[in-house]
């Protein structure tokens, strides 16, 4: 890829994350986008993800509280957001996705995966009425 059509990606990304933080209606200034992985021009029809430094936390918890907003708008339909995890918050999350998955075939029910105070937890759901 020469400089100009990844100056011009940059920009086009910029501009795209722009219009989606308008929409949430989030007021961001500086916007740092980063294309992750590998490009491949043989593989045109999956988009590389893009990872976006925001300055501030609340910025970030702002964005991924709002994100959800984004599914009725068609342009942004397809977009998927989520927090940049360590190594580590990723190997806690897949325990806490086992744990579910063996209390579920040892026969509890009406279980879930609920975030508290942003730590992943198994829990039974609200409002449950199980047989």
């Amino acid at each position: 890829m020469d400089s100009g059509s990844k100056t011009e990606q940059i920009s086009e990304d910029t501009s795209a994350i722009k219009e989606m933080f308008s929409t949430l209606n989030i007021k961001v200034d500086t916007i740092s986008p980063i294309r992750l992985g590998k490009y491949d021009p043989t593989s045109s029809a999956r988009r590389r993800p893009v990872r976006i430094r925001l300055p501030h936390t609340d910025a970030v918890a702002d964005v991924i509280r709002l994100s959800g907003k984004l599914k009725s708008v068609d342009k942004f339909k397809l977009v998927s957001l989520s927090r940049d995890r360590t190594p580590a918050q990723i190997g806690y999350y897949k325990r806490i996705k086992q744990q579910l998955t063996d209390r579920m075939l040892a026969g509890e029910t009406g279980l879930s995966i609920k975030y508290i105070h942003g730590v992943p937890k198994v829990v039974q759901a609200r409002n449950y009425s199980g047989n």
